[in-house]
């Protein structure tokens, strides 16, 4: 079978049916395939069916990897609200919009007593997540450091989406395990605040541009704050020229060109 439910996916308490997938929305976003699984967890004999949707993604299309069962848009097990019956994704998936994601997902109220055949009142809802804000590395006062697996690359600027109380630095880390002057930690300037587009830059170097098709690695030292990913870009814009799923304001084709003029979009459709 080439995807589906299985017995890592939690069972309602009050039916305990094994879970089945009822329904899969997939789109590309930056360097993978976004997945939302509709998860039917059996059938009440009072309510409409519960489905609910939550996350996965694949880095092939074929081989799909879901961390996470929770749900990401689950029902109410309150009777009378809007998502009550069930919810499922639209086809699309998410839109960017400026440093967010828009998921609209549509939901019934379902009708108590009506098993199957009360759906109720059909809505359209949305759920809103901070742009790349599926999972994050995260640290408290104790300092933590992430080291990436090798990578190569063919821009010039490092970018980093992050929520920074304490202090992020990086450096990069040659082949031979070494760091790579002048990309060390101590020539680092620390990025502190929120942004979801923030360039890293060193004292002595203007960019990455004697890096490109090397492999290394890069390593963050994060105090007090969450990571939540980074990309090398040809611009100064942060422009990540990966895919923007449904698309979104400021957005001129399938990938992200534009970089920090998508908030200024935002802005102005408002």
């Amino acid at each position: 079978m080439w995807v589906g439910a299985d017995e890592a996916d939690p069972r309602r308490d009050d039916l305990k049916t094994p879970c089945e997938l009822y329904n899969l929305d997939c789109v590309s976003y930056e360097s993978l395939t976004l997945g939302l699984f509709t998860i039917w967890r059996g059938q009440p004999k009072d309510r409409a069916k519960p489905n609910e949707v939550c996350l996965g993604y694949s880095r092939d299309g074929f081989h799909w990897y879901r961390p996470d069962r929770r749900a990401f848009v689950p029902v109410s097990e309150k009777p009378g609200d809007w998502n009550w019956g069930n919810v499922q994704s639209a086809g699309g998936c998410c839109l960017v919009v400026g440093d967010k994601l828009y998921f609209y997902v549509s939901g019934r109220t379902g009708v108590p007593g009506k098993g199957t055949t009360g759906s109720g009142t059909s809505s359209t809802g949305l759920a809103i997540l901070r742009r790349d804000g599926f999972a994050s590395m995260a640290a408290g006062n104790t300092a933590g450091t992430l080291t990436t697996r090798p990578v190569r690359f063919t821009g010039d600027h490092l970018f980093v989406n992050a929520v920074v109380k304490g202090e992020l630095c990086a450096e990069v880390i040659g082949g031979d395990g070494k760091v790579v002057e002048p990309f060390t930690r101590a020539n680092c300037k620390p990025i502190r605040g929120d942004s979801t587009i923030k360039q890293v830059q060193w004292k002595g170097a203007n960019d990455l541009s004697s890096l490109p098709h090397k492999t290394v690695k890069f390593r963050f030292h994060l105090t007090d704050g969450q990571l939540y990913s980074f990309w090398v870009s040809p611009e100064a814009s942060g422009a990540s020229h990966g895919y923007v799923a449904a698309g979104g304001p400021g957005f001129t084709g399938p990938t992200d060109t534009v970089g920090r003029q998508t908030e200024s979009a935002q802005a102005t459709s408002r």
